[in-house]
């Protein structure tokens, strides 16, 4: 059995030369072209026909091969080799990255979460090569890839920057402004402070930047728990005071409660004093009804104070434990029984003789 059919490469499946070579774009000089090799896929940048042998451009494309081979970060593309290869002139041999350009991988909808992946991943591979003091001077959404696989972030095409930090170009706030405006791509209505921070110039490199997105995304972490702790907060103060008012509740109805029982026993007393009254005041109209003349009324009726005064009293005793109703009591038995007396005082002046 031939161990290509078992599912693994065989040896001499593997070739050293370049095959499925294929041009895919052109960019001013240069031209990149898709190749295979070893059984993997390449990326090929080399000059075009016409300034395959100019010395100018061999000595850009050997210091662009310098610059790209001295870069190892798992964001940016690789770069391998500078080689002849037939047909296509000396070319620099590059990672292949199976990806899509950033403004391509937004247009999908990437969530939240993968965003910010992408974001902290572009600031390392750039934190990296301004460690270097290079500057990429050329940071936009064509150079920036996104891997089909993972979803991870790899810088391209460093054939602008710089390895001389005299140069004025070689500013860092080059590259910090282009980040602002991959920033807005990938947050149109987030991070505004940080964006207008970076067109101000008041960043001095990408760590800087880092350090205020972690700062802020360590403000964000907190958000959830301060709410938390604040409707915890509401809710204990919520509770107290549903405690407060149901104690004050509880007062009121205690309150109105004993109020009902008063006016009940006040009610109950007021109905006592009358029925006593009317048994009294039956006596006195018995007295006055069998009494020979006023003075006769007068002598007996000395006698029925005493008694009536003796009842009055045993019915305000009652109330011994209110004073107020007792004193009520007194008073309403007194106005009564007073002006009942009155009555029938008058009545003997009228029917009976003085003496």
């Amino acid at each position: 059995m031939d161990l290509s059919d078992s599912g693994f490469i065989a040896p001499h499946t593997i070739s050293t030369n370049w095959s499925d070579i294929t041009l895919f774009q052109q960019r001013n000089h240069n031209m990149l072209y898709h190749a295979k090799r070893y059984g993997k896929h390449f990326v090929l940048k080399g000059l075009s026909t016409d300034c395959q042998l100019l010395t100018d451009h061999l000595l850009l494309q050997e210091k662009e091969f310098a610059l790209g081979v001295s870069l190892s970060h798992s964001n940016i593309a690789e770069t391998y080799s500078l080689e002849e290869v037939e047909g296509c002139g000396r070319c620099i041999v590059m990672e292949y990255v199976d990806g899509m350009t950033l403004v391509e991988w937004l247009n999908t909808n990437p969530s939240y979460s993968a965003r910010q992946r992408a974001m902290m991943q572009l600031l390392d591979a750039l934190e990296y090569i301004h460690s270097l003091q290079l500057v990429h001077h050329d940071l936009k959404s064509s150079n920036i890839l996104i891997t089909r696989n993972g979803q991870n972030v790899k810088l391209i095409d460093f054939g602008l920057s710089e390895l001389d930090t005299t140069n004025p170009q070689n500013d860092l706030q080059h590259d910090i402004q282009k980040f602002e405006q991959l920033l807005q791509l990938l947050f149109p209505t987030r991070y505004r402070c940080l964006r207008l921070q970076c067109n101000r110039g008041q960043f001095a490199n990408m760590a800087t930047i880092r350090l205020s997105i972690e700062k802020r995304q360590r403000r964000q972490k907190l958000i959830p728990y301060l709410v938390a702790i604040i409707i915890l907060i509401i809710s204990v103060l919520l509770s107290i005071r549903t405690y407060f008012l149901y104690q004050e509740s509880e007062q009121m109805a205690q309150v109105a409660n004993v109020y009902a029982q008063k006016q009940q026993r006040e009610q109950e007393m007021i109905e006592q004093i009358h029925r006593l009254l009317d048994a009294e005041t039956a006596k006195l109209q018995l007295i006055a009804d069998n009494a020979t003349s006023y003075v006769a009324f007068n002598q007996q009726f000395l006698d029925f104070w005493t008694a009536h005064a003796l009842v009055r009293d045993s019915l305000a005793n009652c109330y011994a434990d209110d004073t107020d109703l007792k004193y009520q009591c007194v008073e309403i038995w007194t106005q009564e029984f007073g002006t009942r007396m009155m009555q029938i005082d008058t009545q003997v002046k009228q029917t009976k003789p003085l003496q």
